[in-house]
């Protein structure tokens, strides 16, 4: 059993003026309270939480921040795409390009699989119906 932490998650966990602060404040005290299992996240994500506080955020110092607290988290366990993790979500991204599902998004899929997650923590509606989540 475990979790798997989605960029919106990540960046609303750590930004203030997100508006999803809040929420994911309260849903991280769950999952460091070990409801879920294990708290994953992926080298993917951690590239689109620091390239989006950098791009979007403009703000270097949260990108570095926002860094550091995942790679130095001693509960988030930063997996990576292995090969057949990749054609796995090169496959789902062609299956599901109706959808506008991200190629990221198809290896969350692929991972939340592959680690055996019961939950997504995601404020990503499109992800409804693909896999169980509560947070949105």
């Amino acid at each position: 059993m475990g979790v798997f932490l989605d960029t919106g998650f990540l960046i609303g966990l750590k930004n203030k003026e997100d508006k999803n602060f809040d929420q994911a404040q309260l849903w991280m005290k769950r999952f460091l309270k070990n409801e879920f299992g294990e708290i994953y996240t992926s080298t993917y994500i951690f590239d689109e939480v620091v390239t989006l506080a950098l791009v979007r955020l403009k703000n270097i110092d949260f990108a570095k921040d926002i860094g550091k607290y995942i790679l130095s988290s001693p509960r988030i366990h930063l997996i990576e795409i292995t090969i057949i993790d990749f054609e796995n979500s090169w496959k789902l991204f062609k299956k599901f390009s109706n959808n506008r599902l991200s190629f990221t998004d198809c290896s969350i899929l692929v991972l939340y699989k592959r680690l055996k997650c019961k939950f997504l923590g995601t404020f990503d509606s499109h992800f409804k119906g693909l896999v169980p989540t509560n947070i949105s």
